[in-house]
Formats: C-alpha cells, sequence, structure tokens
C-alpha cells in the first residue's frame, strides 16, 4: 500500500483546518492589521468623535458578527480535540475509503466545504486607512472648532453640524457592519460545511 493510500483522512482534515485558518489570516493580514492600527490610535487623536462611536457602537458588534467566529474556532478545537485525545486511534485511509460505495459521500461532502473555502480565499475585503483617517480627521475638526456651534446659532438651530457627524458616523458603521456581516455569512456558510464533512468522516470511521 503506497503512502498516499495510507493517508488517514481524519489527520489530513486536522491539518486542512488549520492550514486554512492561517492562509485565510495571511490573505488578511494587511485588513487586521490596519483595523488594529485604527483602533490604538482612535481615542487619542479623535477623542470627541471616540465619544460619539460609543453611542453606536452596537452597529458593529453584534452576535450574527461573533458567533460565527466563535463557531469556526471551536469545530476546529473540537476535531482537534476528537482525533489526539478521545479517539486517537481514530484512522480512516484513502484505500479504505475507495474500497466501496462511500468514496461518493466523501466526494459530495468535500467538494461544497472545499469550493466555500477557496472562495474566501479568494475574495478578500478591502480596507483603506489612508482614506478611513481623512473622514475621521475632518468629523473630529467639526466636533472640536468653534465653527459648528457658530453655525448651528446663525441658523437658528436647522443646521446642526454635530447632528450631521453623527449621520454621517452612523451611515459610515452601517456601510461597514454590511460588510462584516457579509463576511460573517461566508464564515457561517464554511463552519456549516465543514461540520458537514466532519460528521461524514467521522460517520464512515465509525461504520467501517
Amino acid at each position: 500500500m503506497s503512502r498516499f493510500e495510507a493517508a488517514n483522512l481524519i489527520r489530513l482534515f486536522d491539518f486542512y483546518l488549520a492550514a486554512m485558518f492561517l492562509l485565510s489570516f495571511a490573505r488578511r493580514y494587511g485588513v487586521y492589521f490596519n483595523a488594529l492600527r485604527l483602533l490604538v490610535v482612535l481615542r487619542g487623536r479623535w477623542p470627541r468623535l471616540t465619544e460619539r462611536l460609543a453611542n453606536h457602537h452596537g452597529v458593529l458588534f453584534k452576535g450574527e458578527v461573533v458567533r460565527p467566529l466563535l463557531l469556526a474556532i471551536g469545530l476546529t478545537t473540537i476535531q482537534m480535540i476528537a482525533s489526539r485525545l478521545i479517539w486517537p486511534h481514530a484512522e480512516l485511509t484513502v484505500r479504505e475509503l475507495c474500497e466501496g460505495w462511500t468514496v461518493a459521500l466523501f466526494v459530495a461532502a468535500f467538494l461544497p466545504m472545499f469550493a466555500v473555502d477557496v472562495y474566501f480565499l479568494v475574495r478578500v475585503g478591502q480596507f483603506d486607512r489612508g482614506e478611513t483617517e481623512k473622514y475621521l480627521d475632518q468629523a473630529e475638526h467639526w466636533l472640536a472648532t468653534w465653527k459648528a456651534p457658530a453655525i448651528r446659532m446663525a441658523t437658528l438651530g436647522y443646521v446642526n453640524p454635530h447632528r450631521m457627524v453623527d449621520a454621517e458616523v452612523m451611515k459610515g458603521l452601517e456601510q461597514i457592519g454590511e460588510t462584516v456581516s457579509w463576511a460573517s455569512w461566508w464564515v457561517s456558510a464554511q463552519v456549516a460545511c465543514r461540520v458537514a464533512f466532519g460528521l461524514v468522516i467521522w460517520l464512515l470511521w465509525a461504520l467501517k
């Protein structure tokens, strides 16, 4: 039996999950880095705007954003624990898989998972930190200078720059939230496909 035929598919799934996590992080490193730098300097560079943003943080931090990420991490952890601690003897080789009809079930579960993972690796959102900083500088300027109160007084309250800044900030956060929700949806699809594939290979091992 060749090394390919003797390969343990359960352990290969461990490697697949870890590799996809690292590749996804590498593909989005620039986005994560720029967003982190922006968060680090946010309070010091835009203190008044930070107070305004605190009123709208719920636009971004929703359960639908956090849950898929926790599920993805949880699935990888459960798979590692199951294959290395609970059932370290579990083995489903390529040769065993190809000996019966089970190969069709394996392929049917693998292809959707692989297609979604590849799409998520290829499709990476962009984050223009320079453009965002210009927008935040302009908003902070209107909140910090005397111009905003003067304009409000001159127009008898009909034009309120602070309220306009709030509206624009909310609009920007909603756009970011839509992008995050889109990414979260794909993470949910990834998790669903990986759960289905994981169940298939563990079921095939249990039934062999």
